[in-house]
């Protein structure tokens, strides 16, 4: 939700039931686990998955491989509603089917905050990606992304190994 250009994030109790509200830049007066966000996994036609890599710019991770896709849900905004606003905004990527694949709490899992994980098949060049947020994008294999993660830990998002590692042994990714 926005009002008058700043927005809003939900806050969630235990059990991801909305108690409140806070304005974005507050978001370090709670903790992860207070928040809900989304993450997107594109892989392509030969099974290579997608991995920007955020901007020195970024407040948070900056320099770090990322989801194809993620972000905060807005107050009042629904899961999906949020990754298919995430999809256009991140990649400019629009009218396709998402599949959703998995949800974290971070009171019954690895994760550090709730959220939904969706996946794409998407074959189109992505020209029109946020180069504010994104330095550049990458599309590498299973075995890339795992060797990077045994190897170079530090260049990934916190929640970037628990969610891969649940793709990767459900062979949702090959």
């Amino acid at each position: 939700m926005k009002e008058d250009n700043i927005e809003f994030f939900d806050i969630v109790n235990e059990k991801d039931e909305i108690v409140g509200k806070i304005k974005e830049n507050e978001q370090n007066t709670v903790k992860p686990s207070q928040l809900r966000f989304i993450n997107i996994i594109i892989t392509n036609k030969e099974n290579m998955i997608l991995v920007p890599k955020r901007s020195s710019n970024r407040k948070i991770f900056p320099n770090c491989y990322d989801f194809s896709v993620g972000g905060h849900v807005n107050s009042g905004e629904s899961y999906e509603k949020a990754a298919y606003r995430e999809l256009k905004e991140e990649l400019g990527i629009e009218d396709v089917k998402l599949q959703e694949v998995a949800y974290f709490s971070p009171f019954s899992s690895d994760s550090n905050t709730f959220q939904k994980v969706y996946l794409l098949k998407y074959d189109s060049e992505i020209c029109n990606y946020d180069r504010n947020g994104i330095e550049k994008i990458y599309y590498k294999s299973k075995q890339e992304i795992q060797e990077l993660m045994k190897n170079k830990s530090s260049l990934f998002k916190t929640d970037y190994f628990v969610v891969m590692d649940y793709l990767f042994n459900k062979n949702y990714l090959q």
